[in-house]
Order: structure tokens, then C-alpha cells, then sequence
């Protein structure tokens, strides 16, 4: 089976790339410790300038494999929840720069990973939401907290409370997304192309400085 979660690096900068277009790069179980496995490596890695997370086949990620989220074993349901949050929190604490590059659907655990990243490019056609309520699911406070650090209480309690969908340039607006541009990868590859020349120390200095503020 072709890996649901590859990482490929090249020319420094490593790409994570979901890709489970059938079900809309929903995360499975699978995928989480997957991801959890590759950031683990990209941490331990010298010589890696950047992180782009993305999505292949049109989607960015519709969040959480419901299918796994629903099964009748609580344990499992918890394991499968403490997997994730480990691996979004991982991503989260992942010391190199990383840039989320957002098409079509992003929502609950998808919003979450992008979240994590520290830059978030999106395109018109990405379609932002929170629908955990909608589903029976609690949203874990960590990425509350996340959420509300950027977008502010009363935006997100629209996606958390309204169960709101957003479409790139509404996110855009209201500072869940950075940019929101036709072309995500040529906006990305235009932030890469300002750090692979840069110094080492310098860019971890800026990133410090800029997750600090």
C-alpha cells in the first residue's frame, strides 16, 4: 500500500505530504503515528531549512478518521486521540520553520495541523471549519488555546460554537490563513527561496523570536 503520510527532502526542505485523497486525507491512526515518526526524524536531522506540510489530490486534510473515532473500544478512541495530539504537538514544537500549504478542505484535526505550522498559505478554493460539536467529538484545549491565540475567542468560537465554514479568503481575513493565493506552492517555494541562503543561526533565531512574540 502506497504510504497514506510520505516525507521526501529535497534540497534541504522537508515535505510532508498527506495523501489519502479517497476519504479526503482524513487521519487515520496509521497516518498520525506516521507523522509523529517523520517529525521525530526531521528534529534529529542536521541540515533541514524548512518544513512545508500539504495535501495531495485537492484536500488539505477533512480531519480525523471518524470511522476510527467511532469505534465501541473507549481505548482505542483514546489511544487514537492521544496519538494525534502527540503528533500535532510534536509539529507544533518542531524547532525549523514550517509552512502549511492549504487547499480544499481543512477542518477539525486538519485545522489543527496547520495550526501547527507557522506560516499558513491557502488558496481560494480551501474550505476552513471546526465541526467537532457537529460530530460528538470534544476539541482537545490545546488546540483551542492554539486557535484562539490566533484567530481571538470570538472568531473561534464561530468555528467551534457556529460550527462556521471559512473559505480562504475569509480565513485570510481573519488570520487563520497568511495569504491566500491561486498558486500555494509557487507562494511557498518564494518563503523557501529567502531561507535556504540564509544562515543556520540566524533563521533558528528568527523563529524563536517570532513564536515568542
Amino acid at each position: 500500500m502506497t504510504e497514506q503520510l510520505r516525507l521526501d527532502v529535497v534540497d534541504r526542505v522537508a515535505r510532508l505530504t498527506i495523501d489519502r485523497p479517497g476519504k479526503r486525507n482524513a487521519m487515520s491512526g496509521a497516518m498520525w503515528a506516521a507523522l509523529l515518526r517523520h517529525v521525530r526524524w526531521v528534529e534529529t536531522t542536521p541540515g533541514i531549512t524548512a518544513v512545508v506540510l500539504r495535501g495531495a489530490g485537492g484536500s488539505f486534510s477533512a480531519g480525523g478518521d471518524l470511522a476510527e473515532l467511532g469505534e465501541p473500544d473507549p481505548a482505542l478512541v483514546r489511544r487514537y486521540r492521544e496519538l494525534a495530539e502527540e503528533a500535532v504537538v510534536a509539529l507544533m514544537d518542531l524547532a525549523a520553520p514550517k509552512f502549511a500549504e492549504i487547499d480544499g478542505p481543512c477542518f477539525g484535526a486538519g485545522c489543527s495541523l496547520a495550526l501547527a505550522c507557522d506560516v499558513r498559505v491557502c488558496a481560494p478554493a480551501a474550505r476552513f471549519g471546526v465541526p467537532a460539536l457537529r460530530n460528538g467529538l470534544t476539541y482537545e484545549p490545546v488546540f483551542v488555546r492554539r486557535l484562539v491565540r490566533i484567530v481571538g475567542p470570538g472568531p473561534a468560537g464561530l468555528l467551534l460554537y457556529g460550527g462556521e465554514r471559512w473559505t480562504g479568503h475569509e480565513a485570510a481575513a481573519r488570520g487563520l490563513a497568511d495569504k491566500c493565493v491561486d498558486d500555494t506552492a509557487s507562494a511557498v517555494e518564494r518563503l523557501l527561496a529567502g531561507l535556504r541562503g540564509a544562515d543556520a543561526a540566524a533563521v533558528a533565531s528568527m523563529t524563536s523570536s517570532l513564536r515568542a512574540s
